[in-house]
Order: structure tokens, then sequence, then C-alpha cells
């Protein structure tokens, strides 16, 4: 869990720059300008494969390749805590919870309060947002707003050093309102909508410079929540509606070969959940559920180039799933054994049915010292946009296994778990007939330590590190004739090292120090092009905050402080040394 004090920490970032320093995550794209959508890789499960929830809820763009969701759609600021779940989950949470499952969890406080934040930092940063909650008799409300500017970078990289690549700038404006009502003392019901929307002058390509291209994001999101509980047992029934729109526009002045180009798309996503979990005797508690997912999207497209116009839509397109779910949890009188089995049957409208399963034992050596394993599968359904190239796509699956041991007394807490995962069926595209197909199998283990140490009440140390191996079958990616098997995988290190110092000063101050090693990685080089070499880096960031008084906090915040010069993908620029002061209101 990243707690609401952490979040406080890092005042001025972004949940994709929080989540990048988590054990078994890296997100590239998270340190790029801006606007730029980071890739969401857990275990070296690839983009795609980790599900992210927003209050429980699945979210996802129908129509990006691997239905991946934005997080530039969600503002730091709005957020309580963020809760991570490693390793595959699709038993209770479905499809594409083959990395693991993120669940983003929104602020909602039973007690009356006002606030809000304004911050100012380095290219051009601007961020000012304000929330207020309240309550009528049963009913408890929250209203939020978040507006964030940037004149931001080149997101391209500038290998000619002529120094003509134009800043690309962001503007993103996010609204929310949250309303909970207490019907009697065992069911409450939660009403919620969010709209976001962003603009982002994102360069097309890397290594060019483009000066008038657009990229717009737009979401809304509404959904129920019902409740109940009494004792150990829960009932929760839950829908959201949400859409999605995308455009790119492109009126391509500074280009020989392309004048115009508009590319939109628009998707629709419906989610139903209903799960009772009870206890059958004091030693077993039993979940049962159901869920429901559909998705739709369409596209259409004009350019203008100088081969002529040219015009294309994309109609309408849909698909649907449902499951049952169950899982069973069993514990001896004196906690020493805790065991999950669990099961789902998965039913898709396209490709037929799937099933899953989840094998958790934990055994407590002393009441300081557990061991915990874990035997699982998980899948992936194709994606809208995959489907709409080939319909005989099937589900990508995957077989996990992990051992750990974790300590804790107080609060030190240390674990360190060894994972594996095989892939099989991994959906990609097809050079060679340009076609979306099932061929993809993957190999990936590796190791997580996580240290959390208070070393006085006034020093707090926390630190972890991921080594993973990973190893591809795939198309080649020079020949795209033939099939190759890489022994490393394309943006994520083997080697990834973050380490905290938190110190409270006095009752007043308190600072703290991050630092994050990140091995060499591989890219794609171009297309037919052999794939290159990103070299390592080390960042330092800082945070200093002092309690100006009981309401009113101010900050300080840097990132990239040696101002360390590095690419997180091929072709385009990451932040250099970045400072921002702000003010927060309670």
């Amino acid at each position: 869990v990243i707690s609401a004090a952490q979040i406080q920490q890092n005042a001025g970032r972004t949940i994709a720059q929080l989540l990048n320093e988590q054990a078994g995550l890296s997100l590239p794209g998270a340190l790029s300008n801006l606007g730029t959508v980071p890739s969401i890789y857990m275990r070296g499960a690839a983009s795609g494969r980790t599900l992210i929830l927003l209050d429980g809820a699945p979210v996802g763009d129908p129509s990006m390749i691997s239905n991946e969701f934005d997080l530039n759609l969600v503002p730091l600021n709005q957020v309580e805590r963020i809760e991570i779940l490693k390793g595959a989950q699709s038993t209770l949470y479905g499809s594409d919870a083959i990395g693991g499952v993120i669940n983003i969890i929104t602020k909602s406080k039973g007690k009356p309060f006002v606030s809000g934040a304004l911050s100012y930092g380095s290219y051009g940063t601007t961020q000012g947002n304000l929330q207020f909650n309240s309550s009528i008799n049963k009913l408890n409300y929250t209203i939020g707003f978040e507006n964030q500017n940037a004149d931001g970078f080149s997101s391209a990289k500038d290998i000619t050093n002529k120094g003509n690549f134009d800043k690309d700038g962001y503007q993103n404006n996010s609204f929310f309102v949250k309303a909970k009502y207490q019907i009697d003392s065992l069911w409450d019901v939660q009403l919620s909508s969010r709209k976001t929307a962003y603009k982002a002058a994102i360069d097309y390509g890397g290594f060019m410079d483009d000066k008038d291209n657009e990229f717009k994001n737009a979401t809304t999101m509404s959904g129920l929540v019902l409740k109940y509980k009494k004792a150990k047992t829960n009932f929760q029934l839950q829908y959201q509606y949400t859409t999605q729109d995308r455009t790119y526009l492109n009126d391509s002045a500074d280009k020989t070969y392309l004048i115009y180009e508009n590319n939109q798309y628009a998707g629709t996503t419906h989610f139903a959940d209903a799960f009772l979990s009870t206890p059958i005797n004091k030693n077993i508690q039993w979940i049962v559920g159901s869920d429901f997912r559909y998705g739709s999207y369409n596209q259409t497209y004009e350019s203008i180039s100088k081969w002529g116009p040219y015009n294309d839509v994309f109609r309408d397109t849909f698909q649907f799933q449902n499951a049952l779910y169950t899982s069973v949890l069993i514990n001896d009188n004196a906690k020493k054994w805790l065991l999950e089995l669990g099961a789902r049957y998965n039913n898709h409208n396209r490709f037929g049915n799937n099933q899953t399963f989840t094998f958790n034992p934990s055994y407590a050596l002393t009441d300081r010292v557990r061991l915990i394993a874990s035997v699982s599968t998980g899948f992936k359904a194709p994606s809208l946009y995959q489907l709409s190239y080939n319909d005989k796509l099937k589900a990508e699956t995957s077989f996990n296994t992990e051992l750990g041991i974790s300590f804790r007394k107080g609060q030190v807490f240390a674990r360190a778990v060894y994972y594996n995962r095989n892939i099989k069926n991994g959906i990609d595209y097809n050079y060679i007939d340009y076609n979306f197909f099932n061929f993809i199998q993957q190999k990936v283990n590796g190791l997580e330590i996580e240290i959390q140490h208070p070393i006085t009440e006034q020093h707090q140390f926390s630190l972890n590190y991921t080594l993973m191996n990973g190893q591809e079958t795939n198309q080649n990616r020079i020949t795209t004739t033939d099939t190759i098997t890489y022994n490393y995988l394309l943006k994520r290190p083997k080697h990834s090292l973050n380490a905290q110092w938190n110190y409270a000063i006095n009752s007043k101050w308190n600072a703290s120090l991050t630092g994050r090693f990140i091995s060499e990685r591989k890219d794609v080089g171009g297309y037919a092009k052999p794939d290159v070499t990103l070299g390592y880096y080390t960042l330092l960031n800082a945070n200093i905050q002092y309690k100006w008084s009981k309401r009113i906090v101010v900050f300080a915040n840097g990132q990239n402080l040696l101002n360390d010069n590095f690419s997180e993908v091929n072709g385009y620029n990451a932040i250099g040394r970045m400072i921002q002061f702000g003010i927060r209101l309670n």
C-alpha cells in the first residue's frame, strides 16, 4: 500500500512517477514530458498485462491496442492511497491481471473538510487543486477539481544539436464528485462521477520534431456501489460506465509528405460486479461472485498527403465477457497456516471460455516470520482493436509461481520473493501479413527485496531491489520474416534499486531523500533495425515540508537533482533537473 502520508511526501509528482519506484514495477514514460502515456510493466509483463482499478472497478480504453489505461487521467492529488497486488490475480479480478493489479483509491472522508494546493516549478509547470467535503444528515459528499499546465520541453530528442525543436506543452483539467448515503447500520450506497480532459503536443516520432501535432484525451466515469456489512459477512454490488474520446491532430506543415492528419477514437465500457464474502465457520471464509464487462469503440481517420486525400471509417465493434469466480480462505486456530483456493470460469462472446485457478499457502514460522508461496494462472482477453484485425485470436495465458519469506516486528518490515512466470499464446503484431496473432512465448523470473526500517523515531529508511530475467520468443525485429528468442525484454531493466530516507527534523520540518538506480535496457532501434541499448541512470530526488500552522504546509520538491541525462524510450527526452514549490491547505 502507498499510503496517504507517502502521497503527501511526493507532492507535485504523478501517479506514474510514484509507481515507478515500487519493487517489481517499471513505467517507461513516467519521467518523460507531461502528456506522455506511460507503459506499465509489472514483473516484466508487457503493457496492458497489469490491471488498473479505480475505486475497485477495472478501467481501460477499448480503442487502445492492448486496452491500456492512461494514468494521466487521474491526478495524484485526488488519490487517498494505492494498493498493489503482484502476481497473477485473474481468479478474482479477471482479464489483464497477468502481472498484477493496481487499485487507485480516490479521496473520500467522513468528516467535513476543505483542502487545496498550489505549486509552481520547472518547465513552466503549475498545479492547482481544491476539494470540499461535507455532510447532510446521512449523506456525505466530496467535490474536487484540479488544473495542471506546463510549457514542457521537446518530447523528441534532438540528435542534430541544432536546438530548434519546440517545447511540447500540456494542459489537464479534472473534476470529480462522490456521494455516500448511509441507508441504515448495515447498508450504504455510493455514487461517483469523474471527468478528466487533457491535451498535449507530444512529438509523434522519436528524434523528429512536430510543431503542429496535438493529442487530446478525455474520459468520463460514473459509478454506483451498494454495500452490506454485518460482522464478517460482506455483500457488494458495483456498476461503472465509462466513455473515452481520443484525438490525434497533425496539421503537418513541417512535413514534406503529409499535409494533414486527423485520427479520432471513441470508446465505451460497462462493468458490473457482485460478490458475497461470508464465513462458513470460524476457520473458513468463502467468497463467490460474478462480473460482466462490455466494451465498444469506433474510429474515423482522414489525411491529406502528396498522394492525395484518404478517408476511413471504422464502424462500431463490441465485445463482452461474463464470469463466475469463487475463493475459499482457510486458517487453523493458531493462524499459523493460511490457505487461499480460488477458481474462475470466464466466457467471452468472441473466443469462447477459459478458466483460471489460484493456490496460495503461507505458514508462520514464528510470530514475526512467515513463509509465503503461490501457484496461479492468469489470462488476457484480446482487445477490441486486435480482434478488429483478427477475430480468431485466443486469450493470452500465463502460469505463475512464487516463493518468499516476510518479517515484521512493529514498524520493521522485510520481504524477499522469488517469482517465475510463463506466458503462452502471447498477442502481438505480425509484420509478415500485417495482422495480430497468438505467438509470443515469454519466460520471466526474478527476485524482489523490500525493507522498511525506522532507525529512530525521527529517521525512517526504506529500500527495494528488483532483479528481473526475461526471455521472449518473437518475430525477428530485423528481418521480420523469421522468429528469434531474445534474452531480454524491451524497455525493462534487469536491475533496479530504490532507497528512501525520511527525516522528521522537528514538529515543523520534515525532509526526505530518494535515490534510484536503473540498469541498461534494450529498446527498438526502428523498423527492420537492430535493437539499441539505453544507458543506465541514477536519480536523486528530495522533498522538504514546513508546517506553517495547523492548517498550512509549505513544500518544495526536487527531481533528478543531479541533472542526469538519460532516456526511458529510444528517441525521446526525459526530465532534467526539476524543482517545484507549493503550498497546501487543510
